[in-house]
This record gives structure tokens, sequence and C-alpha cells, in this order.
């Protein structure tokens, strides 16, 4: 008869074995240079940060800290940091920021996109469902390309009561989507904004600085998820994109 003692060593050597796997696995995610498209409005550009680089600068320094090679790509630039192309385009919906998503795929070929998009739409009284049918529309596009992850982020907490319904309505619906679709060819995380509060705004929208800092937290903590899912693929090759977004070919 198999003792207690003798049950508890081999689930500790098979604990460890996972986490062995685990770590390995992690590790070689982090040798794969993250191409990234920050994509959406005016919160994706850095609008109300003090250096303009919103959320991006603080996400970008969090995953050189820990490893990463880091390419933040886009047909747009705002902040003071180097690495500062994006695709943020204030007042665009959910539809017109899908529209611009297109030629980032074809051209720019990111293996990461940061998606952040719908609060124009709610502030504009469109309804959640069609956000959220927008939103997938989006999606489904951008995976066409299977090398690509996408990480989702919900809505941040708005002043405005009608608006912060709508927006609370939407990121049921993103994080639903997300936790329902995820496939071999549909590899999404959902990025959980709500440690963000209205203290955390400077107009009611747009985030202050220390909350950019908190949404760049929850972007990374999501980009880890993915890493650790073994999910993240090395990008196409593309003349003149480097691995290192603070580097030149």
């Amino acid at each position: 008869m198999v003792s207690t003692l003798a049950l508890l060593r081999v689930v500790a050597c098979v604990v460890r074995l996972a986490q062995a796997r685990s770590m390995e696995r992690r590790s070689n995610q982090m040798d794969i240079p993250l191409r990234v498209s920050p994509l959406g409005a005016s919160v994706t550009w850095g609008t109300g940060s003090t250096d303009g680089n919103g959320y991006r600068g603080p996400l970008r320094a969090s995953l050189v800290d820990v490893g990463y090679t880091v390419n933040m790509v886009g047909f747009t630039s705002n902040g003071q940091m180097k690495d500062n192309e994006n695709d943020g385009y204030p007042g665009l919906w959910v539809h017109e920021i899908h529209e611009k998503s297109d030629r980032v795929s074809r051209e720019l070929k990111p293996n990461l996109f940061l998606i952040n998009a719908g609060i124009n739409n709610c502030a504009g009284g469109e309804s959640p469902d069609r956000i959220d049918a927008a939103m997938d529309d989006l999606m489904n596009d951008i995976f066409e390309d299977k090398n690509t992850v996408i990480i989702l982020s919900g809505l941040l907490v708005n002043a405005k009561p009608d608006v912060d319904e709508c927006r609370r309505r939407v990121n049921e619906k993103y994080s639903a989507r997300v936790d329902s679709s995820v496939s071999a060819d549909f590899k999404a995380v959902y990025a959980d904004m709500s440690a963000i509060t209205v203290s955390d705004l400077v107009d009611g929208t747009h985030p202050n600085d220390g909350g950019y800092k908190k949404m760049a937290d929850g972007w990374f903590r999501a980009i880890q998820e993915a890493s650790n899912k073994g999910w993240i693929s090395r990008a196409v090759s593309v003349p003149g994109i480097p691995d290192d977004g603070n580097e030149s070919l």
C-alpha cells in the first residue's frame, strides 16, 4: 500500500516538473521580440499624460525590464519616448479603427496588438451590442494572420453616468467574447482595467500619469498571460522594422 508520504512526494515532483516546463516555455517566449501595435483612439495616443507617452512608456519599460525586446509600431507617433509609434486616433469609433488596422496588419505585421476602443461609441450613444459586433469584425480581420496575438483592453471608467453604464456593459461583452472564442486561430487575452478609477482621470475620460501607469500594469499582466501560454510567435521580417524600437536598421 502506497504511503501518504510517498504520494506527497510524487505530487511535489509533478508540481516541480510542471513549474520547470512553464518557466522554460516563458523563457523561450521572452526570446521572441515583441512587435507591438498599440491600436485605438485618444487613450492609445496618450491624451492626458504629461509627456504624451500615455500607457505606452511605462508598459515598454516594464517589458524591457523583464527581458523582452520591444518595438512599438504604427503610422502615427506621439510622446517623448523614442519608440513612440502607435495607431491612436482621437475620436474614432471601433469601425473606423478597424479601417486603420487593415494597413497595420498588411504593412507592419505585428505579432501583438493592444486594442483599446469603444468609449467614443459609448459617448456617441451606440448600443453595447453594436459596439461588441464591431469589435468582433475588427478582431476577426486581424486574426486572418495566424501569427498574431490580441490583448483586448476593457474600457476605462468614465465620469458621465450614461457613458459609464455603456462602458460597463461593453466590458462584460468584451470579456465574454475573449473567454468563449479562444482557439488555435484566435489567441486573445482580456486586459482588466478596473483598477483605474475616476480619480485617475484628468477630464472624466482620459487618465493622468498615475492612471496610465495602472493601465500599463494591466496590459503587462495580460501580455505575461499570453506569454505563459506559449502564444507569441516571431513576427514576419519586414524591411526597415528592427526588433528593438530604440534602434535603427
